[in-house]
């Protein structure tokens, strides 16, 4: 399972990574050895922020994956940077195969675009009713025209 961790340094700035062996890469990432020891200063804070998710009955990693999405919220607000925060999130959008071979497997791929466009709209780069269009087979542009009579 891999986890992901958020790092402040003294300026503000954030570094954001993942890992598959948090504790390896904590370790690595907090080591005095490395020439940059700005990450070393900030042990205290995941210290804390563990202590924090003891509390809280939850886990660190899920309060980093919290204070994660408030930043993206925060500047997905921003006209300015909302489209490029866009073009970001749908390179990672769930791709379907030509041709599935299986209804399991189409089952999977709709489960991912659920799961994908609910992301979408909790960060607020997608509106409800964009993500209704987008998924929608009627388009608007082709309305649909009744022919005959019922």
């Amino acid at each position: 399972m891999y986890s992901v961790y958020v790092i402040e340094n003294p300026q503000g700035r954030l570094y954001i990574g993942h890992t598959d062996d948090l504790a390896r890469r904590v370790e690595h990432q907090l080591s005095r050895s490395k020439k940059r020891k700005a990450v070393a200063e900030h042990a205290a804070v995941l210290a804390i922020l563990d202590r924090i998710a003891e509390r809280e009955g939850t886990t660190s990693t899920d309060l980093i994956r919290d204070a994660a999405r408030k930043v993206v919220r925060k500047h997905a607000r921003s006209k300015s940077s909302a489209e490029s925060l866009r073009q970001v999130l749908e390179i990672d959008a769930p791709k379907p195969h030509l041709r599935a071979r299986s209804p399991k497997e189409l089952a999977r791929f709709k489960k991912e675009c659920r799961e994908f466009d609910e992301l979408a709209m909790d960060l607020g780069l997608n509106a409800p009713s964009e993500v209704q269009h987008r998924n929608s087979i009627h388009r608007i542009e082709n309305a649909p025209v009744l022919i005959g009579r019922l």
